[in-house]
């Protein structure tokens, strides 16, 4: 154990106790006193042996880790709040989520059954799209990795080993990490691997999740290597229907495995309780050649997992461990996702340019909608909006608010084409749920128990536009808010509208959202004509 007793680093996050410890550092439970909020803090410890080479290293990583995951915005993926160097050695500051990891929980229970791996596996999977429309590869896709909150929800940990789009990886490519049972033979081989690398990855950790095995047991590192080098995987045995979808991830060569999208209907289709149609099989593709044995033992890198909970502004996501709840994916990564009769009707609206959009800088989102436009919604608004921490802006009055945030991360500069992608994956993470949690202080909302809806088709607002709902969840079951995701160019952002003073019915709280997100498109739409 560290030993570290009640420290503050960078005289704000105030360390409280260890929550969970592994060979790479520690992880505590953490107050952010500037914030008021509980955190986790991933200490990287560092032998104090090491030689300087890979101190450095161990250093960059971590580095590397806040920077590529905090490019990521997505319900799946784990927040890093913040990095902080302390004694010369890093330290991750993340969200608190509670409950176990997919190892964990199948070690310290039994193996999952299938539709529910089917769940965790439409959570992640989105993740990974998300990350790769980002051009960030995750190459540590594992059960330690993969985070169950005790609220349902499947979250993706530990970016240490993620390489983005265009990163030079010389400095790292004499030698293996991860866990010889989850990395993809490709990258056994010692190629770079791609997107395809992470599907292997995910099929291999739903493989333990419903087997309690990886699919190619062995001893020792070495062992594991040897076999997914040179033997197809252990035959399912519990898996049931998503057998044969993992065994065709689990395909040794990449142009063997199935596509993205049609892992992601197979999943969706699974985790709501029904059989996946016969999507077409991959091309063939002969098994490589075993060649000469494997060389010497990679090493083994041991993850820390982030655990423990927050109640934030984002909704806590609900249990989704009730048989008959359905969840209803059909995804397109990269092209489109809708939820509509006609997959191509995205591509027969819009044409997606790939060059940068009309959005190079940031825009002040408070200046979209003035005070007296916002005062139509909201009469007992005083003043201006307030800028958020992440680049958005709330208008807050006593029972009701408006807000408008980025949906993704750093978008300014990308391509109307990469922010269609991040629209997908935004309407993709948009799942019913039992019971959300929630709090909005500035408008007198405590914290609130709620459930939302799927998404739904709303009138045309900027160039894509869905709608979801919040409905109030114990005591009157009445609409609170309501949400319009909508892309202008190569922005999206999520808009919402908020009455919790029973003042308004659910026809108007949903008018108001389409309202201010139109708003909001007009203004972005004039600052595009304006140059």
């Amino acid at each position: 154990m560290s030993g570290i007793d009640t420290r503050v680093l960078a005289s704000r996050y105030r360390l409280l106790n260890p929550l969970a410890e592994g060979g790479a550092g520690t992880v505590w439970l953490a107050t952010d006193e500037t914030l008021g909020r509980d955190v986790a803090v991933k200490e990287v410890r560092l032998p104090p042996d090491l030689d300087p080479v890979k101190r450095q290293e161990l250093f960059a990583s971590a580095l590397r880790e806040a920077n590529l995951a905090a490019r990521l915005k997505h319900p799946s993926i784990v927040t890093v709040h913040d990095v902080v160097i302390d004694q010369e050695r890093p330290w991750l500051v993340m969200e608190l989520l509670s409950g176990a990891s997919l190892e964990r929980t199948v070690r310290d229970r039994s193996p999952l059954p299938a539709h529910q791996a089917a769940r965790i596996g439409v959570g992640i999977l989105s993740a990974l799209g998300a990350a790769h429309a980002a051009g960030v590869v995750h190459h540590d896709v594992k059960p330690g990795n993969v985070f169950l909150t005790r609220t349902g929800k499947a979250v993706l940990t530990d970016f240490g080993f993620a390489v983005a789009d265009g990163e030079a990886t010389s400095g790292r490519t004499g030698h293996l990490v991860g866990s010889p049972n989850y990395i993809a033979p490709e990258r056994l081989r010692g190629e770079r691997g791609g997107p395809a690398s992470d599907l292997w990855s995910l099929g291999a950790t739903l493989y333990f999740a419903v087997e309690g095995v990886p699919p190619h047991p062995a001893e020792s590192p070495i062992a594991a290597i040897s076999r997914v080098l040179t033997e197809p995987p252990r035959p399912p045995e519990r898996a049931g229907e998503l057998g044969p979808l993992l065994t065709r991830m689990l395909h040794p060569i990449p142009e063997g495995r199935p596509s993205f999208e049609d892992v992601a209907r197979s999943l969706g289709e699974l985790a709501a309780g029904r059989t996946p149609a016969e999507t077409p099989a991959a091309p063939s593709v002969p098994p490589p050649s075993p060649g000469p044995g494997p060389g010497p033992a990679a090493p083994v890198s041991v993850s820390v997992r982030p655990p423990e909970p927050r109640l934030s502004r984002t909704a806590l996501w609900a249990a989704v461990e009730t048989a008959g709840i359905a969840v209803v994916v059909a995804v397109t990564f990269g092209v489109t996702f809708l939820l509509t009769s006609d997959p191509t009707a995205a591509e027969k609206r819009v044409r997606l340019s790939e060059s940068p959009g009309a959005f190079a800088t940031p825009v002040n989102v408070c200046e979209l909608i003035p005070g007296a436009m916002a005062r139509q919604l909201l009469p007992a608004l005083a003043g201006e909006g307030k800028p958020t921490n992440d680049g958005g802006c709330q208008w807050a009055a006593r029972g009701m608010g408006l807000e408008v945030r980025l949906s993704g991360g750093d978008q300014w500069g990308k391509s109307p084409r990469q922010a269609h992608e991040l629209f997908v994956n935004r309407r993709q993470s948009v799942i019913p749920s039992g019971e959300n949690a929630w709090s909005w202080p500035e408008i007198q909302a405590g914290i609130r128990s709620s459930r939302s809806t799927a998404p739904t088709a709303v009138k045309p607002a900027g160039d894509e536009a869905f709608g979801y709902d919040v409905y109030e969840n114990r005591k009157t079951g009445r609409l609170e808010q309501s949400y319009v995701v909508v892309r202008v160019d190569n922005l999206v952002l999520d808009v919402g509208y908020t009455v919790v003073d029973g003042s308004k019915d659910g026809p108007a709280i949903q008018a108001g959202a389409h309202t201010t997100a139109t708003w909001v498109a007009n203004a972005l739409n004039k600052q595009k004509a304006s140059g």
